[in-house]
């Protein structure tokens, strides 16, 4: 088993602003629900933008700090810590780069920062296709009524 970066690479129809913004303020109506503790109590998931911000995962009254903000420059890079699926004290890191492209915005997803000995955590990692299209999905079609 490997301990290599997971990375996905999408090409947005949409200006990198919009693919930005998307992945932070609207991050609660792409994330699957499927994909947190409790998919019935879920209400919402909040990246504080700021580096030290929180990554908050919220179950009514109860909230779930899923990591830390660690790089923040608005429209082209954004990183954070990432602890759900981690033993308790450990967090990997996911990175989102964004640069403009010929269709609209380049962006390169990686999760990595795996901890020696966490092979066995890395490889149950294998949502983020599912996940990244529905985050590309409402970054492409932001206002679906319009």
């Amino acid at each position: 088993m490997s301990l290599a970066p997971i990375v996905h690479e999408l090409r947005l129809a949409c200006p990198v602003e919009v693919a930005f913004d998307t992945y932070v303020d609207r991050i609660a109506e792409w994330w699957p629900p499927g994909y947190t503790d409790d998919a019935r109590s879920f209400t919402g998931l909040v990246v504080e933008p700021v580096v030290g911000g929180r990554v908050v995962a919220s179950h009514g009254a109860d909230e779930q700090v899923w990591g830390r903000v660690t790089l923040w420059e608005r429209a082209t890079h954004l990183a954070h810590t990432f602890t759900p699926g981690q033993p308790p004290g450990r967090a990997s890191l996911v990175r989102v780069d964004l640069r403009p492209s010929a269709s609209g915005t380049a962006v390169r997803f990686e999760h990595g920062g795996w901890a020696p000995g966490s092979e066995r955590v890395r490889s149950r990692f294998t949502g983020w296709p599912r996940i990244l299209s529905r985050y590309a999905h409402l970054a492409e079609h932001p206002d679906p009524e319009k």
